[in-house]
């Protein structure tokens, strides 16, 4: 009997054991040894010990291997437990790029952990990861967790959402109504997977009859190196993970935005600038952002001080109103800005709020023409469809943009 060819009986049993083990068994449960008979799995199991944690891919392997060698007839047991060690060796040699997968947003920061946007947490891991030097190491797939698969789980919905969302917006009359409810689903798979993850971390992990790997022979190792682009690596290195130190980029005021620019630009020793230029160019945009105000109701508050509602909703319109409320509850409606104070996520927020009421009232013109008769279908379903197109790159990547701006600092 080789191990081999038991994968996909394998891959059932590793089911069956997490969700019948790490789903049913509560914190505490004694795990109980099978009798032993001087083999591999001769190893004895404390009735008092419940470690608890994601099981790694190892764990899964061993637990399903227990599962199997109750079947296995005696004398071949010594030959079943030597496929089995080979097999776990095997996996134990395959190394990947860390931090190419997706990773739980609670180990790289409160702020994405708060976000909890896989997609932000992706990209604000890998420029870290890039500034500091991690991005060529590797780790075995024996020490990914379960969790680890769930949060590639979880990317990849948030990844689908974006063009299931832009489908429901193309449907005519209603898609503005689907996308919300299509992203609610969505939404709802996230959190689930985030409950999951939960119960699987505080359960007792899945007893097996198999000695631990030694992986120390693969600490630190380095695997090939990872091929970074150049505009990214240089992007890395201007941001840093965001701390109660530092603020974020996205509080970043368009004054503070023009100096940066200028003087990375004067120090940069690969462009021909001319110095004296460039420091006219940037004292005449200071002097016109510093002598001109715009109305204190377009400098929005960000998104979470507006409450639960429009925090949990965030669309354009419903936070410009609730911001504009705060404000005449105020007594701030009258209040002007300098263009200087005027941060990068402001900037955006006010964009990203009125792309909504453009797309909101190109919607509503079309249902009243299709309704009323003064357009046909053929007519209102192409318009509605460019305008899904047209709007999509700012509609679904300012959310993320913004996610990571909150999530870095500018590198000093």
């Amino acid at each position: 009997m080789r191990f081999s060819r038991l994968a996909p009986l394998a891959g059932a049993c590793t089911i069956a054991a997490l969700v019948g083990t790490t789903a049913l068994t509560p914190m505490g449960n004694t795990a109980q040894a099978a009798p032993t008979d001087g083999t591999l799995a001769d190893i004895a199991i404390s009735d008092a010990d419940c470690a608890t944690g994601a099981p790694t891919f190892d764990n899964v392997i061993t637990a399903a291997a227990s599962a199997l060698r109750t079947v296995v007839p005696a004398p071949q047991l010594v030959a079943y437990d030597q496929q089995v060690n080979e097999f776990r060796q095997t996996v134990a040699a395959t190394r990947i790029h860390r931090n190419l997968l997706p990773v739980d947003p609670g180990t790289v920061g409160q702020r994405l952990d708060d976000i909890d946007d896989p997609i932000v947490t992706y990209i604000v891991n890998g420029l870290d990861a890039v500034r500091t030097g991690r991005m060529d190491t590797t780790v075995t797939v024996s020490e990914l967790t379960v969790n680890d698969a769930i949060e590639v789980f979880v990317l990849s919905n948030r990844i689908v959402k974006i063009p299931t969302q832009m489908a429901a917006n193309m449907v005519p009359r209603v898609g503005y109504m689907l996308r919300g409810m299509v992203g609610g689903m969505f939404k709802g798979v996230h959190r689930m997977a985030r409950v999951i993850q939960d119960r699987v971390g505080d359960t007792c992990n899945i007893p097996n009859s198999y000695a631990p790997l030694d992986l120390s022979f693969t600490d630190d190792e380095i695997y090939q190196s990872f091929e970074v682009p150049a505009h990214i690596e240089d992007l890395a290195n201007q941001l840093v993970l965001a701390s109660e130190d530092c603020r974020p980029a996205g509080g970043l005021s368009t004054r503070q935005i023009f100096e940066r620019t200028r003087a990375y630009l004067a120090n940069h020793p690969e462009l021909p600038v001319d110095r004296d230029t460039l420091n006219n160019a940037h004292d005449s945009i200071q002097a016109f952002l510093r002598d001109h105000q715009v109305a204190g109701p377009l400098v929005m508050r960000p998104v979470e001080e507006l409450g639960p509602i429009p925090n949990a909703i965030d669309y354009g319109p419903l936070t410009f109103l609730t911001n504009l409320g705060f404000d005449i509850h105020q007594g701030r409606l009258l209040d002007t800005v300098p263009l200087a104070d005027v941060s990068i996520e402001n900037s955006g927020d006010l964009a990203y709020a009125a792309l909504d009421s453009a797309s909101l009232l190109i919607s509503l013109a079309s249902m009243v023409a299709g309704i009323g008769g003064f357009a046909s279908s053929a007519v209102l379903t192409p318009i509605n469809i460019a305008k899904v197109m047209a709007f999509a790159p700012a509609k679904y990547g300012w959310p993320i943009m913004r996610g990571v701006l909150r999530s870095m600092c500018a590198a000093e």
